[in-house]
């Protein structure tokens, strides 16, 4: 990097950026996109507009890009005719990622590859933005350690110090899964008296139907199932096929936390015991996805492709999430990140517990998830969630990159499972053979091809 620095970028990362580089570079501007801050400074260093570049560039000064935003803002400099630039990540530089003289370039220390990554960045050892990151987090958001015990104690006396009182002290989502069934198994252990919450959309394996019904017999937790009218429901996720979006487990995912902040309102409930964790999820690629409670994203599609109302589905907004969580101090902490959380001695203590049984990969405890992860994504998207699950475990230790590499050649899915759940899935949405192949060989769209929240 030249020692003239123009960081493009006011936010968190251009104001970390900038403490990293100023010992040793000269900070010469800020550019924002915000015409509000143009003319103003930060850090008494003037802040410009884009278009100011060719005014105040020189042959001496590198423009570093210090955004989370980093690929538009890369795509307007390369609009601009600017292709040489870096980006700077959590002290990591990175160099234009846009030109791709490799289109399958995998990380040389977990496996994350640009082939269907429009986000990924490569440093100058040929290790990603992802892993780099993620390593940045441990003991900043991952505590497997006495700190994590500390911190673990301090959440556990919280959450039954906000149940005095009540019939609760927390909520939990339970899946069927690993996470949510582990994080279940361990509040018993810790003495919480937990409101266990299910989501029955008719897409769950029997493998996990069996698990949950023994994850709550042994534990004794009070349980709710919330089954969303399955005509409604059922056309929404054909919608969003139909729409040929990312993340079709949008009404899933928003018909389950609407029914969670329902309970959690009813019972005075405040904190929503996540089992989201570090250990198995600390890479997760960017791009195709989005945020499931922009509901303004959720009716226009279901406006555009829907045949049924969707009336008597309960949807959560993120306008409404945050009143809730304002007005009800709705907290959701993840204690899994506290603690030293391992894949295969979490499956192994789950089964002396209450006879849990391995179910297959990261998500396979759903049909409908299933199908999304290794079905949906890489026929229509290209992408292979595996790469993420499995550079997770690297990252925390549970896997060698050889292993993850083996793991890799391994085919994706197997063929007779994966008939009968997509058999299943035509039914469940009453299409034929030939309107399932249609809608697998329209064009792929983004979720911000419709309507968002952010365009109004």
């Amino acid at each position: 990097m030249k020692n003239r620095v123009i960081l493009f970028g006011t936010g968190a990362y251009g104001r970390q950026e900038f403490y990293n580089l100023k010992a040793e570079h000269e900070i010469v501007y800020f550019v924002d996109n915000n015409p509000s801050l143009w003319g103003t400074t930060l850090f008494d260093i003037p802040i410009i507009s884009a278009e100011q570049l060719f005014q105040y560039r020189q042959d001496d000064t590198d423009i570093v890009i210090t955004t989370a935003g980093y690929h538009e803002v890369a795509k307007q400099l390369e609009e601009m005719g600017i292709t040489d630039y870096l980006i700077m990540l959590d002290n990591h530089v990175y160099k234009n990622h846009l030109v791709k003289t490799n289109k399958n370039r995998v990380c040389k220390r977990c496996i994350m590859s640009n082939a269907a990554d429009e986000w990924i960045l490569f440093d100058e050892n040929e290790q990603c933005n992802y892993c780099n990151t993620a390593f940045e987090n441990i003991g900043k958001k991952y505590f497997p350690d006495n700190e994590g015990q500390e911190r673990l104690n301090l959440l556990l006396r919280q959450v039954k110090d906000s149940g005095k009182g009540k019939k609760y002290d927390c909520i939990m989502g339970i899946s069927g899964g690993l996470d949510s069934s582990y994080l279940a198994y361990l509040g018993y252990k810790w003495g919480l008296r937990v409101l266990a919450v299910h989501i029955d959309d008719g897409f769950d394996t029997q493998i996990s139907k069996e698990n949950i019904k023994k994850l709550i017999v042994a534990t004794g937790f009070d349980y709710e199932i919330i089954k969303p009218d399955s005509v409604q429901y059922n056309d929404l996720i054909l919608s969003y096929m139909k729409a040929g979006v990312p993340n079709i487990a949008v009404p899933q995912d928003n018909v389950l936390f609407a029914f969670l902040y329902k309970k959690m309102k009813e019972y005075n409930i405040q904190y929503f015991l996540s089992g989201g964790n570090f250990a198995l999820e600390c890479i997760l690629q960017r791009g195709n996805t989005y945020n499931a409670f922009d509901v303004t994203n959720i009716i226009d599609i279901h406006n555009k492709f829907g045949k049924e109302p969707i009336d008597k589905l309960e949807l959560l907004s993120n306008r409404q999430m945050k009143k809730d969580e304002k007005d009800f101090r709705i907290k959701s902490p993840r204690p899994l990140n506290y603690i030293d959380y391992n894949r295969e001695r979490a499956f192994g203590e789950l089964n002396e517990f209450c006879g849990f049984e391995y179910y297959g990969r990261k998500h396979l405890e759903n049909i409908l998830t299933a199908f999304i992860q290794l079905y949906w994504f890489p026929k229509k998207f290209g992408v292979d969630k595996r790469r993420s699950h499995l550079s997770s475990m690297i990252v925390s230790g549970q896997m060698t990159r050889e292993k993850a590499i083996s793991e890799m050649e391994e085919p994706i899915y197997d063929n007779e499972m994966m008939e009968s759940y997509i058999a299943t899935i035509k039914k469940n949405l009453k299409i034929s053979d030939k309107e399932f192949d249609a809608i697998m060989s329209m064009p792929a769209n983004q979720h911000e091809n419709y309507k968002t929240e952010s365009s109004y």
